[in-house]
């Protein structure tokens, strides 16, 4: 009985020695992989949008019946046009004559008492915001303010110059107020630019190619609110928050990236330790390089960013599109399951540092899974 109890006794004692083993085995991946790894890459943030986060696309949706005429079939190509070219929109054409999908219903619902033809502007899908930004007939003067402004030529002229972030100050109308906020802040922007630090660069930061000065630099840009030229850019800053435009006063915007506005401040709350915790954002390593992830709207700008920059595009491999459990069962079947998957690893998505430590932790979590099973199977045998 006592051989029996010791030997129980040994095995209890190689199980538990089994499973500290897996566990810290584990836990070293867990801390290999952990988000410090992420953090490698040194790039600013600035610099990295600029060459790497392509502006996401506003949804523009022309709604018509029946068969349009010449002049405004013009202007509706021109406007699909724009969006195949240079400016970040997502057009559709729509009769309301046919069926309509239920994405297109909801936008209808906006306009549907507006005389037809109409155009209906709305903020980019991830915004998760469907009301209407703005919305107007289909003319070639409104295609045109939409699209464009000089305000937004020369902020992405800036941009495209190597700028680290452009102030938009929105005026108020009241002179004095808003030479008060934009003196202010280019006061605090200029003695900021003396003492930031770019963060060092790091062995296993991605190539940048865009033919752009790093440098750290910002300016105001002021937008004339009663200008007729600039009225979408307007509305597209007074929408990024609803707090900061009940507020009397100019209204400040940092735009970084391609047109990127991180957020929007009334001119009374900007002060000296608001302008440097945006610029320690803006000019701080891009430790998450995954845009969604990061604050921010960006503007709708009609420019060719990457010929701009370098001539050529440089953009991160895509993600792997979605596909339901019926098509990956009926890809299965047909043996082309291997072949739905091995583009996206050679695109180079694996190499992502993010998706890298995923794939790790749950390779992790799998072989601690087949170690449990293996202990209690091992107990199970040994009673």
């Amino acid at each position: 009985m006592l051989r029996n109890i010791g030997r129980g006794v040994i095995k209890k004692r190689v199980v538990n020695k089994s499973c500290r083993t897996f566990f810290a085995a584990l836990l070293a991946v867990l801390a290999w992989a952990a988000p410090s790894d992420v953090a490698a890459c040194n790039v600013p943030v600035f610099r990295y949008a600029l060459e790497r986060w392509p502006a996401d696309a506003y949804r523009v949706t022309v709604f018509h019946r029946g068969e349009m005429a010449g002049a405004q079939k013009e202007v509706a190509k021109a406007l699909a046009d724009a969006s195949e070219s240079s400016a970040n929109l997502a057009v559709a054409v729509v009769d309301v004559a046919k069926e309509l999908p239920s994405y297109h219903k909801k936008a209808w619902d906006l306009v549907k008492d507006a005389a037809l033809p109409v155009v209906l502007l709305q903020y980019p899908v991830n915004t998760q915001t469907d009301h209407a930004l703005w919305s107007g007939p289909l003319t070639a003067e409104n295609v045109r303010s939409l699209v464009d402004s000089p305000a937004r030529r020369q902020l992405a002229g800036r941009l495209q110059k190597g700028e680290s972030a452009v102030w938009l100050l929105l005026e108020s109308g009241d002179a004095a107020q808003d030479k008060k906020v934009a003196d202010q802040l280019a006061t605090e922007l200029k003695r900021i630019e003396k003492e930031v630090e770019l963060p060092p660069a790091a062995p296993d930061d991605p190539t940048m190619s865009a033919d752009v000065p790093l440098r750290i630099a910002f300016s105001v840009l002021r937008v004339p609110h009663s200008d007729p030229a600039e009225q979408m850019l307007v509305r597209m800053l007074r929408g990024l928050r609803e707090e900061a435009v009940k507020e009397p006063g100019p209204l400040v915007v940092p735009v970084f990236g391609r047109g990127r506005a991180l957020d929007a401040f009334a001119g009374g709350q900007v002060t000296g330790e608001l302008v440097e915790n945006v610029i320690a954002f803006i000019c701080g390593a891009c430790s998450c390089e995954v845009k969604s992830m990061n604050p921010g709207v960006d503007l709708l700008v009609a420019t060719d960013w990457d010929a701009a920059l370098t001539g050529q595009a440089v953009k991160d491999p895509p993600l792997p599109p979605l596909i339901s459990l019926s098509a990956l069962a009926a890809a299965g079947q047909t043996g082309q399951v291997a072949k739905a998957v091995l583009p996206v690893a050679s695109a180079g998505l694996l190499a992502s540092p993010l998706v890298r430590n995923v794939v790790l932790v749950l390779l992790a979590v799998v072989v601690v899974i087949g170690a449990l099973t293996a202990v209690l199977m091992l107990k199970k045998r040994n009673r």
